[in-house]
């Protein structure tokens, strides 16, 4: 197996020379080994509370949107069906005419949530690039509250303002970009705390960790949905709102294992003309002082100095990565779906179903705890660490494929529940996949790297939620055995996903 990798320059010394930092940039001094590993752990935090209120959030969501759907539908149709306490009992919600506005209520709003949020993440990640990491997370709690707000609003007010009113939530991520800027930020943080040796396995705990957080919100989740489903979704947005707000005292990390590279003479050539946009005699290329330059430059010098920095992305290997890890996320869409297609294809309440859902955490917790370590230095030991990620990657891939065809021809919990648990066996996919493309760029490239990932794997987020929801749509109107088609497609993306793997 021969995979392209570039060369690899690195320079780890923050005191050295023959570097360059951005002045625009607040650094903080060089953090020490205890401190790096108290903040790589605040940050493991932060992602926690991320991922446990993102978790604790879409099923109750989800019922909310269904029950005023609903009631809606009953008092048009049949005010019979209304109970004594003025409310419609949850076996009645699942006609394929109440599912398909849910769907697409949910649906579009995620796709609008999306393609706001990846909008922003280029001119965030450049903001973050020139005044640190720091800053862009920093930028995101107000977005973050205010979109809880909105949300929650539209739903508590129902009667008073249109359901679809809550697509006006996604406006809030024009305030510093949301949970894709969020993301970038936490991810690439942990990424300039870590070194390459100990990079994937920091990863592995990463997702052992969010497992398990995954796990335990889900149970909590449906737990507190029975009861009423405002206080799980409730309890989900202060968690994500608490956690983001630990992250102001987060330190600068950018300048903690590396300066920028010295610039290659293309690039030296691109300061010299962009000189209104990056101040040249701020910044020490050469060691020489630079003389004042003209401040007209041209079109192509900007494009030059904007897509220069982007020169890995013509590595052939690394868009396969990319393209691989774009699509599974794409497929991926589905996920958000699951509980209301065992809710709907077994007439199971939300509840139950999201407790069944979260039996996939437990499984992949499993998995990361001792599956993928025992294949790692038992059965792949005399691999590369590149080589040994990119074969689970390509098994965990396998399994995906394998657990959603499964899932789409699942009409008996017989067929379903191993079907789940197969899927489950694939989760290490996106962490093993951010080790692989991690590794094969330099690592001052690292930030830009993460930056191309989210915004790739964001845009697909929102493309999936808006064709998966409609192929959910078109397959409750075909009933039988098509209800499962959003899974199919998924499972199919999922085999391109493998064929992509193989050509690295």
């Amino acid at each position: 197996m021969e995979i392209h990798l570039p060369q690899r320059q690195s320079t780890n010394d923050p005191n050295s020379d023959d570097g360059l930092v951005l002045p625009s940039t607040e650094l903080d001094p060089p953090l020490d080994e205890n401190a790096r590993h108290h903040w790589l752990m605040i940050l493991v935090l932060i992602y926690l509370a991320f991922q446990i209120g993102g978790q604790m959030i879409p099923g109750p969501m989800v019922r909310i949107i269904e029950s005023i759907v609903c009631e809606s539908y009953w008092r048009l149709h049949d005010p019979n069906q209304f109970t004594t306490s003025g409310r419609v009992p949850e076996q009645f919600c699942k006609i394929s005419e109440i599912q398909t506005e849910v769907t697409a209520v949910k649906g579009y709003s995620d796709f609008l949530e999306g393609l706001l949020s990846a909008l922003c993440a280029i001119p965030y990640g450049m903001l973050a690039d020139r005044y640190g990491r720091r800053q862009a997370i920093r930028l995101t709690v107000p977005g973050f509250i205010l979109n809880a707000i909105i949300t929650n609003s539209v739903l508590w007010f129902s009667d008073l303002f249109p359901l679809r009113t809550i697509w006006l939530a996604a406006l809030s991520w024009a305030i510093g970009g949301g949970p894709t800027v969020a993301v970038v930020a936490i991810w690439t943080m942990i990424a300039d705390l870590t070194t390459g040796a100990t990079r994937t396995t920091v990863f592995f705990q990463v997702g052992v960790a969010s497992m398990t957080a995954e796990f335990i919100a889900r149970v909590i989740g449906s737990g507190l949905m029975t009861l009423n489903p405002w206080i799980s979704l409730m309890l989900g947005c202060s968690i994500v709102v608490i956690g983001l707000t630990f992250a102001l005292s987060l330190p600068e990390t950018m300048n903690n294992t590396r300066r920028i590279a010295p610039l290659r003479a293309a690039d030296t050539a691109a300061f010299d003309e962009l000189h209104p946009i990056l101040d040249r005699e701020s910044i020490d290329i050469s060691g020489r002082s630079q003389p004042k330059i003209s401040r007209h430059c041209s079109i192509a010098a900007k494009v030059r100095a904007i897509i220069s920095p982007y020169g890995f992305l013509s590595n052939h290997t690394i868009l396969m990565a990319l393209l691989a890890c774009t699509t599974y996320q794409f497929a991926n869409g589905s996920s958000w779906l699951l509980a209301q297609y065992i809710s709907s294809r077994l007439s199971w309440s939300l509840a139950r179903s999201n407790l069944l859902v979260s039996s996939q955490a437990a499984i992949s917790i499993v998995v990361f705890l001792f599956l993928l370590p025992c294949l790692s230095t038992r059965v792949l030991f005399v691999l590369s660490p590149l080589q040994k990620d990119l074969y689970l990657a390509r098994a965990s891939s396998a399994c995906l494929i394998f657990g959603t065809l499964g899932i789409s021809l699942s009409s008996h919990i017989s067929i379903l529940a191993p079907s789940l648990a197969f899927q489950a066996v694939g989760a290490g996919f996106p962490y093993l996949i951010k080790s692989v493309v991690t590794a094969l760029v330099k690592q001052e490239e690292t930030a830009r790297l993460y930056s191309v990932v989210e915004l790739l794997q964001s845009m697909a987020t929102m493309l999936s939620s808006l064709c998966l929801a409609s192929l959910f749509t078109a397959g409750l109107h075909l009933g039988g055995v098509w209800v499962g088609l959003a899974w199919l497609i998924s499972g199919s993306l999922f085999a391109i996903v493998e064929v992509l793997l193989w050509m690295l």
